[in-house]
């Protein structure tokens, strides 16, 4: 069975919160892919995984021979299921808003080109837009004629990306963009406009996004808002409210920018309408190191018992110039607990118990209703690096997914990048390190199967060879460095490229994903592949072997093996690619044990 997700929500202006719909189930596509009869299906259209790659060669100006089939080489091997191309605007315009001209016969747009045509060839969806605007006006109309007469151009050329999301992370404060939610809409309203005007094929690429990065989404309990609560305290109507009739016992976890917060407040009314100060212990705050402005926050765990007269909770904040993020809150009466978690589908209005929607802390969320866009697609980054524990990707990934489908059903949810966040120095560029070391293969594979669990459709790895020179984010690199040693500017393989080709090759669109129970510290995956066969992944951060036991409906089938442990080298072959360890023949309908070693990989799968 899945787990219950748990997450967090951020206090916004007019928001407020019932779980009185908590037990109601939220309405997800059915899955693709093969008909299975196991109970632990994940509802979600797979689509793969994949990466961003850089479209512009590593040498020269344009694509050499050796470079080009080194790079087409190792793609091929890893069949990835989702690549993002993004655009610089001087590679095909220069200009401003007042006009400029179009140059189709770069060498840089003809590498973008090529790239894109090449995964299109091969049937891969790309993902592709502009990585900024340069001294274009985000919500004018020229901008989005600019795009609209680039993709015109690529599907004449047939390079036709498959989503274009604009502009990317258009939510960041910080920086040259930082643009509102409502410029978004402007200029993606724009975007449909000039598709129409200059004839694009929608039916060939679709708007997409927002391409939001959704950086709040961490380890402090999860936050697709992530914004600052206003004055919300004795007769406020903008707090944050839970109902449940005869509430006697509540826990929250609230997060905040100080150590010594004092803004917290709670009330109690039995109608709704008279509120009532309850007294709670202030609890000692606990220090979170997470990526959140390359700092941390502070975790307070308010607990209250022996409440009486009440049916509504509120958690109001005094005036604040700091963030106030809650990761969680449960409540309960003597026969019921109720479990709320992250930017859930009860926010209401102040009719308290209406269920009426209203996500105004979230682009993700807003865009995904907004009509806007054909796929809703966000960035995500694991905050492991930053102390966060692994395994709270996927209870707060399933949560978003789970709002994301319900209000778009159908609708395919992407992750436009993935990987670890990096460490940010004063200057704003990052520490790339990790990227190199041999844990990174076991952080990328346990991220790749809790998105899956999670029931994201794809998602897309930052990233395949590199950027700019201090963007070494690769599975390998680019340089001159020895290319027989992994380092920041070497094109040796390096070690997440083994356990990330694995993913990416064996679990292949049109995969059903399975999600089967997990014991503490390894994640586990189940695929039934499109032509029938089977894959099984399982990542044990532990620092011991584990054996778990699988039931999926496979009848009599042979495994082949693969296995990455974190320090030794792991069986390749000439190029660098994995090769099987053994083969296993077994029949996991009425149940089979796979063990992995201590902090490893184990993948196996019918597919060759």
């Amino acid at each position: 069975m899945r787990p219950v997700p748990r997450g967090g929500r951020t206090l916004g202006a007019a928001l407020l919160c019932t779980v009185a719909a908590l037990g109601t189930a939220i309405a997800a596509p059915a899955p693709s892919g093969a008909a299975a009869t196991a109970d632990d299906v994940v509802s979600s259209h797979w689509i793969g995984l994949g990466y961003n790659q850089n479209p512009q060669p590593p040498n020269g100006t344009t694509w050499n021979t050796a470079d080009w089939n080194q790079m087409v080489s190792r793609t091929e091997y890893m069949k990835p299921g989702l690549v993002r191309v993004m655009f610089n605007v001087p590679w095909f315009w220069s200009g401003t808003d007042a006009g400029g001209t179009y140059d189709f016969k770069s060498a840089a747009y003809l590498n973008a080109e090529k790239v894109i045509k090449h995964y299109v060839d091969e049937g891969v969806p790309v993902v592709s837009g502009l990585f900024g605007i340069d001294d274009l006006t985000y919500t004018a109309a020229n901008t989005a004629t600019i795009q609209a007469t680039l993709v015109k151009h690529l599907q004449a050329d047939g390079a036709a990306p498959t989503y274009w999301v604009g502009v990317n992370e258009p939510n960041v404060s910080t920086g040259p963009k930082s643009y509102s939610y409502a410029d978004w809409t402007t200029a993606t309203t724009n975007l449909a406009s000039a598709f129409a005007t200059a004839g694009v094929d929608t039916a060939r690429t679709t708007v997409s996004g927002a391409d939001t990065a959704e950086a709040g989404i961490s380890a402090y309990g999860g936050d697709l808002g992530r914004q600052t609560a206003p004055r919300c305290n004795s007769g406020c109507d903008s707090g944050l409210v839970w109902k449940l009739a005869s509430l006697n016992t509540f826990t929250a976890q609230v997060y905040a920018d100080s150590a010594t917060d004092s803004a917290v407040a709670f009330q109690t009314s039995s109608d709704g309408t008279t509120w009532r100060n309850l007294t709670v212990a202030p609890p000692t705050p606990v220090a979170m190191v997470t990526g959140k402005n390359g700092g941390g926050m502070w975790r307070y765990t308010y607990t209250a018992s022996g409440i009486t007269g009440a049916k509504y909770l509120r958690l109001s904040v005094a005036s604040s110039t700091l963030e106030h993020t809650v990761g969680s809150m449960s409540l309960a009466n003597n026969s019921t607990s109720l479990d709320d978690s992250l930017d859930d589908m009860t926010q209401t209005q102040t009719a308290l118990d209406t269920g009426t929607w209203n996500g105004n802390g979230s682009w993700w969320l807003r865009s995904a209703k907004s009509g806007l866009v054909g796929a809703s697609e966000a960035h995500f980054y694991d905050q492991e690096l930053y102390g966060a524990a692994p395994e709270y990707a996927e209870p707060v990934l399933s949560q978003a997914v789970s709002q994301l489908r319900s209000a778009a059903p159908g609708m395919p949810v992407l992750l436009g990048e993935t990987g670890m966040k990096a460490a940010q120095y004063p200057d704003g560029s990052k520490d790339y390190r990790f990227a190199l070391d041999t844990t990174q293969p076991l952080r990328m594979a346990d991220l790749a199967v809790q998105e899956a669990r999670s029931g994201v459709d794809g998602a897309a790895a930052w990233c395949l060879d590199g950027y700019a020179s201090t963007t070494f984010c690769g599975m390998w690199g680019r340089g001159s460095e020895d290319p027989g040693k992994v380092s920041a500017h070497s094109t040796a393989l390096r070690p997440w490229f083994y356990t990330w080709s694995l993913l990416t090759r064996y679990l292949p669109t049109g995969s059903t994903i399975h999600a089967p129970a997990q014991p503490t510290g390894v994640r586990v995956l189940a695929a039934q592949l499109p032509g029938g066969g089977w894959t099984f992944a399982l990542v044990n951060r532990t620092s011991v072997a584990q054996t778990v036991r699988l039931s999926e409906p496979t009848g009599s089938i042979t495994l082949n093996k693969y296995v990455y442990t974190d320090g030794a080298t792991p069986s390749t072959d000439a190029n660098g690619f994995p090769m099987k360890v053994g083969t296993l023949t077994a029949n996991f309908t009425s149940g089979h044990a796979l063990t992995v070693g201590a902090d490893s990989v184990a993948v196996f799968t019918t597919a060759s």
